[in-house]
C-alpha cells in the first residue's frame, strides 16, 4: 500500500482513497519573474507522485493554479513598463516551456487567479454571511478567530506569530493576523468590480475558489506545494475552505523541501536564484528529473553545477545500458523494490540506489537475466517521466517545443501537439480570423508539416 507523510498529522498515513479517481490540487506559481529551479523541484517531484498513481490505475484529476495578479506582479510590472497581462502572458509562458522540457504531465485543468473572479467573490460572500469575513476600509478581511484549527497545519501558535512575524498594523482588522480575501484597489491599479468596491482578490482565497469551483465542497484527496507555502498560504486556504462549507478540506497535505544552495535555501531574498532556463540549456530535462530523483522529495535538496553533472554522466550511463531494448516489466525483483520504494513515502533514493546494487549483484549473469533487468529498467524509468530517446529525435523534439509553445500548446508529442494546434485554427476560421488563420498554416510549414483544409482539416510531413 501507498504511505505517503501528511503534514497535516506529522506522520506516515496510508493512501487508502475512497474512489478510483483522485483529486489533486498542486499550487503553481505566482508569474512574477521566470522559474527557477526550486518551481522545478517543486515540478518534477510531484509529477513522480501523479505518475506513479496512474502506475497503480487511479485516475488521477490534477489542477495547477498560475497566480496572475498580485502586489509583486503589479510591482515588476511597473518596473518593466509594461501591463501586468503582458508580464504575466510571457512569465506564464516560460513556465509552460520548462514544464515541457521536463516532460511534466499536463495538468487537467490549470486556472489563473484573473479567470476565477467570479468564483473568489462568491467564496467572500459566503464566509461573509456566516460572519466569518469583515469589511474594513482597505477590503476584506478573514477573522481567524472563527477557526478553532487555525495554526493546526504549521503547528505554530498566535505567540510565534507575534513574536517573529512583521505584520503591519491595517486599520479596521480585528485581529492583527487577519488577511485579505479581497484588496480594494488603489490608483491606477489594475482592479475587478465586486460588493465591497473595485479591488482584486488577496493571495489565499484564490486557491480555495478553484478548488471548490472545480472539484465542488466536498474536499480533495491531495494538495501539493512547497513547504514555504505551509505557512501562512496552506494555513490559510484550509480555514478558509473549512469554515465556507463546515467540512474537511484536503485529506493529505504534501510538501517538498527546498533547494539549498551552498547550505542556505535559495529565495529572492537571499539574492542566490538559480534560473531554471539557464540549466535546461546547459543539460537536458531528464539530467534535471535525474538530479530530483536522487533526493528524498521532503527533504531539502543541496544544489550546484556539478551535482548536475554527475546526474547526467549517470544517466548517461543508464541510458547506455538500457540502450534500445523494449520497456517491459519482467523483472519482478525489481519491480519490487520499484514499488516498496515509492509505497514508502515515494522514496526515490532508495530505489535509485537498490536499484544499481541489483545491476551490481547481477552484471556476470546470464544474458538472459541481463536482458530482463535492461528491459525493466527502461519500463520503470519511462513510468516515472524520463525519455529514451537517440539525439536526432532529441533535437527534432526540441524545435517542436520551441514552435508550439508560441501557441501556449505544450509538446508531448505530435499527434496530440497537432491536434491541439489544428482545433486553435479552426476556432479561429470559425470566428472569421482567417488572416490569423492563414498565418498558422504557413508558420508551420516552417518545421516541416504542412496543414490540409477540408471538410476535416488534416495534416502531413512535407517532403523535404
Amino acid at each position: 500500500m501507498l504511505n505517503l507523510y501528511n503534514t497535516l498529522t506529522k506522520s506516515e498515513e496510508i493512501a487508502d482513497f475512497p474512489s478510483n479517481e483522485v483529486k489533486i490540487y498542486l499550487c503553481g506559481p505566482t508569474v512574477q519573474s521566470s522559474p527557477h529551479i526550486g518551481h522545478g523541484r517543486s515540478a518534477v517531484v510531484f509529477d513522480f507522485l501523479f505518475r506513479y498513481l496512474k502506475y497503480l490505475g487511479k485516475e488521477i484529476i490534477v489542477a495547477r493554479n498560475i497566480t496572475d495578479i498580485d502586489d509583486k506582479i503589479i510591482e515588476k510590472s511597473l518596473e518593466q513598463g509594461i501591463t501586468y497581462s503582458e508580464l504575466t502572458k510571457n512569465v506564464s509562458k516560460e513556465f509552460i516551456q520548462a514544464y515541457a522540457a521536463l516532460n511534466c504531465l499536463k495538468p487537467t485543468y490549470e486556472p489563473k487567479a484573473t479567470e476565477s473572479i467570479d468564483e473568489i467573490i462568491d467564496f467572500i460572500k459566503i464566509l461573509e454571511e456566516k460572519d466569518i469575513a469583515y469589511q474594513t476600509s482597505s477590503g476584506v478581511y478573514f477573522d481567524i478567530t472563527r477557526y478553532s484549527k487555525y495554526l493546526e497545519l504549521s503547528g505554530r501558535s498566535i505567540e510565534d506569530l507575534l513574536s517573529g512575524t512583521r505584520v503591519e498594523f491595517i486599520e479596521g482588522k480585528k485581529n492583527n493576523e487577519d488577511f485579505a480575501l479581497w484588496k480594494l484597489a488603489k490608483e491606477n491599479e489594475p482592479s475587478w468590480k465586486s460588493p465591497w468596491g473595485q479591488g482584486r482578490p488577496g493571495w489565499h482565497i484564490e486557491c480555495s475558489a478553484m478548488i471548490h469551483g472545480l472539484f465542488g465542497n466536498k474536499g480533495i484527496d491531495i494538495h501539493c506545494g512547497g513547504n514555504d507555502l505551509i505557512f501562512p498560504h496552506h494555513e490559510n486556504e484550509r480555514a478558509q475552505s473549512e469554515t465556507a462549507f463546515n467540512s474537511k478540506f484536503v485529506n493529505f497535505w504534501l510538501h517538498n523541501g527546498m533547494v539549498n544552495l551552498a547550505g542556505k535555501k535559495m529565495s529572492k531574498s537571499e539574492g542566490n536564484i538559480k534560473l531554471l532556463s539557464e540549466f535546461l540549456d546547459m543539460f537536458d530535462g531528464n539530467t534535471i528529473r535525474y538530479f530530483f530523483l536522487r533526493a528524498n522529495y521532503r527533504k531539502p535538496q543541496e544544489f550546484s553545477e556539478n551535482l548536475l553533472k554527475e546526474s547526467k554522466k549517470t544517466f548517461v550511463n543508464l541510458s547506455s545500458f538500457v540502450g534500445d531494448i523494449n520497456s517491459d516489466p519482467v523483472d519482478e525483483h525489481l519491480i519490487k523494490i520499484f514499488e516498496e520504494s515509492m509505497n514508502d513515502d515515494l522514496n526515490t533514493p532508495k530505489f535509485v540506489g537498490e536499484m544499481f546494487n541489483y545491476i551490481n549483484l547481477n552484471r556476470n549473469k546470464d544474458q538472459e537475466k541481463t536482458l530482463k533487468i535492461r528491459s525493466t529498467i527502461k519500463y520503470i524509468f519511462e513510468t516515472l517521466g524520463f525519455t529514451f530517446v537517440s539525439k536526432e529525435q532529441n533535437q527534432n523534439n526540441e524545435i517542436f517545443r520551441e514552435f508550439f509553445i508560441q501557441y501556449e500548446i505544450i509538446f508531448t508529442d505530435v499527434n496530440s501537439s497537432m491536434s491541439d494546434y489544428i482545433a486553435m485554427r479552426q476556432e479561429l476560421r470559425k470566428q472569421k480570423k482567417y488572416e490569423s488563420a492563414d498565418k498558422m498554416r504557413k508558420d508551420i510549414e516552417s518545421i516541416g508539416i504542412i496543414i490540409e483544409d477540408g471538410i476535416e482539416s488534416g495534416w502531413r510531413w512535407s517532403t523535404n
